[in-house]
């Protein structure tokens, strides 16, 4: 299945491909890279040299009312879907896990582990239990994002949907 990314967010690159790249295997990644790196050229994407000191982003958020994504399902990792310059530019790996998140924003009144971002607060619950603060922070970093305030930007509203990974972590 196709999981499409953005490459940039707010005028500003969000560097997703560079860590995603950065959550796969050294062994797995070595003799395949340059074949991926050349086709990004082929796209006109930059793939940015410090990726190596980039966090990895080792899952994604997804709206997924119909319950597509189930464990083992292929991933197709692309940008610019439905262009002429769709371009896959990883390889395609196993989906390991799927869990549910819920993205809730909360009343000044209602503050059970929320986190308090842009003067909104959030809940955030994944498979029905709540995060805490820290963890919350820790989503916001394995799913891309700079910080918890550029996740709660993009995710500003209620959100219900599906946490797709691709590596052994979950929360």
């Amino acid at each position: 299945m196709t999981l499409a990314f953005m490459t940039k967010l707010d005028g500003k690159p969000t560097y997703f491909i560079e860590k995603i790249w950065q959550s796969f295997p050294d062994e797995k990644t070595a003799d395949i890279f340059s074949y991926y790196l050349d086709g990004m050229d082929s796209v006109h994407y930059n793939f940015s040299c410090d990726a190596i000191d980039m966090r990895e982003k080792i899952h994604t958020i997804r709206l997924d009312k119909s319950k597509r994504w189930k464990v083992g399902n292929k991933i197709h990792f692309v940008i610019n879907n439905r262009t002429p310059k769709r371009y896959q530019f990883a390889p395609i790996v196993i989906v390991k896990s799927v869990q549910d998140i819920k993205i809730t924003e909360m009343l000044m009144t209602q503050t059970a582990y929320c986190t308090v971002s842009n003067n909104k607060i959030f809940k955030v619950e994944i498979d029905g239990r709540v995060l805490h603060k820290s963890e919350v922070e820790k989503l916001a970093f394995n799913d891309g994002f700079e910080n918890v305030d550029a996740f709660f930007n993009y995710f500003n509203e209620d959100f219900k949907g599906s946490l797709i990974h691709w590596t052994e972590h979950e929360y």
